[in-house]
């Protein structure tokens, strides 16, 4: 289907895919780009997966019912979390359709997205500018130490990451294999100094290319 007409005429629909593992600062860099960069819609893969549980109820496949970094059927870190991206990908699927047939900016964020570059090319050869990109931190230490951060505040806290932190780094490395392969950016939150910055710069080439 022809992607709409964009909502600012000098340019086309923006696409913004925001990979990652557990803590990386995926969400607080698409909050950011979204407020800045001036992104219509911003969609998390965890809320997407919540909506779907709550659609099949108690027919929700097993891998709607466990986290990312989960035991699953085969107990291989990469192989489980694979699964549970399957499991998502429906409602990814029909957010970034929907998006496209309205023509408005999207910036999806989440876990379960599989680095590959057929979101992409689904959105750029309908009139639209997509960019890929994971975020990652490389240093173990630093990593778990956002873990603590992040979850120090909250009901369930840190235990229950950090007991699963090697599955967690596990699937980090899977994602960068993956991204590696997908002409997908990948940008070290530890490291980067001006995330939002370089995901602009990321956002402008690719319009000066599609031109």
């Amino acid at each position: 289907m022809p992607m709409a007409e964009p909502g600012s005429a000098d340019r086309p629909p923006r696409l913004l895919l925001i990979g990652g593992g557990t803590s990386v600062g995926k969400t607080t860099l698409a909050k950011a780009v979204a407020h800045e960069l001036g992104f219509t819609r911003i969609v998390s893969t965890d809320t997407i997966r919540e909506v779907l549980r709550a659609a099949s109820g108690p027919d929700a496949p097993a891998a709607l019912n466990r986290s990312s970094y989960s035991k699953g059927e085969t107990g291989d870190a990469v192989t489980d979390w694979l699964d549970a991206c399957a499991a998502v990908r429906p409602g990814v699927n029909a957010v970034i359709s929907r998006a496209r047939r309205e023509g408005v900016d999207l910036v999806l964020e989440g876990v379960h997205l599989v680095p590959e570059e057929g979101f992409l090319h689904s959105w750029n050869s309908q009139g639209g500018v997509a960019v890929g990109m994971i975020v990652t931190i490389g240093h173990e230490g630093t990593h778990r130490e956002r873990i603590e951060q992040r979850e120090e505040h909250t009901y369930r806290g840190p235990t229950r990451y950090l007991a699963a932190f090697e599955r967690i780094r596990a699937i980090q490395r899977g994602i960068e294999e993956r991204a590696g392969g997908a002409n997908w950016k990948s940008l070290d939150s530890h490291l980067e100094q001006d995330s939002l910055g370089r995901t602009e710069q990321w956002l402008t080439t690719a319009w000066y290319q599609r031109r």
